[in-house]
């Protein structure tokens, strides 16, 4: 898989701090969170001194190398601390480009605004029964690059319980913060509990499906194979021969369509967010038209 970030990614993401705020303060993130750093000793990042900064927190060697006035800047216990899963399940491999590398870039994108706008982000891959923490709490933009090349070494394979995953994270948090799952939700598993167990634990929620462009309009047509992506050989039950008509073009769109219905009904009796993107579309589409504002159904 090719790196997930470049030099245009943050400059569209630069770009787009005037979203985040929205979305961080509006119904995606915390109300309550702090709008500043703190005096903990968990040092966070370096910003340019401006009138009225405490002359305490001046950096000096920092001034005795680049002639300019920066202060520290440390975690504030009050900060959100966003928690974003990534199911990595073999069925996210797919497509062109594929929904694994979209929802990578996905995570990317929350967990760099997260930090611009002052929060905290950790990153949690979900694969079968178990919740891996890639890169333990993100805080600054240093941090943030670090964590990035642990993104680019998630592999995608097997099969995902999301459910029991995300309960079988070790620190999950409490009121605290916005747990994101990106998924495309094409499985079996009991998502429907991990988000109730996270609203249990006072989380906000918002869910991302990632499809792949394929999967929203499929071209095919004909007698074909149908190889299911977790399947375990040709002979997995899972496989199944069909002729592609557009009768049955038109069924699995109504299919799809009744799914992703079903997926924003319970969403809406949960005040969860909830956002469709297609795997195909760029950072900038998915960051500027659609906002990163995953919108709670009323």
């Amino acid at each position: 898989m090719k790196n997930i970030v470049d030099g245009s990614f943050f400059a569209t993401l630069e770009v787009l701090d005037l979203n985040i705020k929205k979305l961080m303060n509006g119904q995606f993130g915390g109300n309550h969170r702090s709008s500043a750093y703190g005096n903990s000793i968990e040092f966070a990042d370096f910003r340019e001194y401006t009138a009225g900064d405490d002359l305490r927190s001046i950096d000096w060697n920092i001034y005795g190398r680049f002639d300019k006035l920066f202060i520290k800047l440390y975690v504030d216990e009050r900060q959100q601390h966003h928690h974003v899963y990534i199911d990595t399940s073999a069925s996210m491999d797919w497509g062109e480009p594929s929904k694994a590398y979209a929802a990578l870039r996905v995570a990317a994108a929350f967990g760099y605004l997260s930090v611009q706008a002052m929060d905290r982000v950790t990153f949690f891959a979900l694969k079968d029964s178990d919740c891996e923490d890639l890169c333990h709490t993100v805080v600054g933009k240093d941090a943030f690059y670090r964590a990035v090349g642990k993104l680019n070494q998630v592999e995608f394979y097997g099969e995902t319980d999301l459910c029991a995953a995300i309960k079988a994270c070790e620190n999950p948090g409490k009121g605290d913060g916005v747990s994101i799952i990106i998924s495309d939700f094409l499985t079996d598993s009991d998502w429907r509990s991990a988000v109730d167990y996270l609203l249990y634990r006072g989380r906000e929620v918002v869910l991302v499906q990632m499809l792949s462009r394929d999967e929203i309009a499929p071209g095919m047509n004909g007698k074909l194979q149908l190889m299911d992506s977790e399947s375990d050989g040709e002979e997995d039950v899972r496989n199944y021969k069909s002729e592609i008509t557009k009768s049955s073009v038109k069924a699995y769109a109504e299919a799809l369509a009744y799914h992703e219905n079903e997926i924003r009904k319970f969403c809406a009796s949960r005040a969860v967010g909830f956002m469709t993107l297609c795997s195909d579309e760029s950072i900038e589409k998915i960051l500027f038209k659609k906002g990163l504002e995953a919108e709670v159904v009323k």
